[in-house]
């Protein structure tokens, strides 16, 4: 008995040992695996600026620089729930539709894959003009401007309302959206084309012409006399 009780009272501190153990190596455990994100983040960093830094400088990148950087970010797509990781992957595969074959299956792919991308971002971290703006692009060149499309460009237009440096294309691709857009959209494309008359008169006027929207400029710039005058000068040359 005495032997058969050492035994026990041995079993049961060798278990108590396990247990108290046990959260240690649980939390060991959960501290690895909540640094792999981190560590997963840097890598994805350092691997993608060097891209991301020739497009931010609106300098072009070839298609091996894009599928290297979209393939990272797919990558880091798996352990990351950043947004903006997403938006610029978006951004990856949308410029990897425009360079390769148009309606080729490859490209038809990436511009696909470009919604997808942007649509996810976006619905992590919906405060970003330029992944609206993007999306917009992208949705019209898939389908043409379905409400999906009109829907990106008007939060385009209402995140950012006074972005210069997507007035252009903003303005664009609102010219082109005009008969899908409703009432309020037509509102908020009035103040883009008043605010890119400020910024410079001759490119509204190009932009109106090259797109047959003269009369939508026209209506805009009602409210000032002189800001028409100045208009209908600019169409007679």
């Amino acid at each position: 008995m005495p032997r058969h009780t050492g035994s026990v009272r041995h079993g049961r501190r060798v278990l108590q040992r396990r247990l108290v153990a046990l959260p240690v190596t649980l939390v060991a455990v959960v501290l690895l695996l909540s640094a792999v994100p981190r560590t997963i983040g840097v890598l994805v960093s350092a691997r993608s600026e060097p891209v991301l830094r020739t497009l931010q400088d609106q300098r072009p990148a070839n298609v091996d620089d894009l599928r290297t950087l979209a393939g990272t970010l797919q990558e880091g797509r798996t352990w990351l729930g950043d947004g903006r990781l997403r938006t610029d992957l978006g951004l990856a595969y949308l410029l990897l539709a425009e360079k390769l074959p148009p309606n080729s299956s490859d490209s038809v792919e990436m511009l696909h894959r470009a919604i997808e991308a942007l649509r996810d971002g976006l619905g992590r971290a919906p405060a970003n003009p330029y992944a609206w703006a993007r999306l917009a692009y992208a949705e019209a060149l898939a389908d043409g401007w379905t409400p999906q499309a009109v829907a990106a460009l008007r939060l385009a237009l209402i995140t950012a309302p006074y972005e210069p440096r997507l007035l252009w294309s903003r303005l664009r691709m609102a010219f082109l959206a005009w008969p899908e857009m409703s009432g309020e959209d037509r509102e908020l494309v009035f103040q883009q084309i008043r605010l890119a008359w400020r910024a410079d008169p001759r490119e509204p006027a190009k932009l109106a012409i090259d797109l047959e929207r003269v009369n939508l400029v026209r209506a805009a710039l009602l409210r000032s006399p002189q800001d028409s005058a100045a208009f209908e000068a600019l169409l007679k040359h």
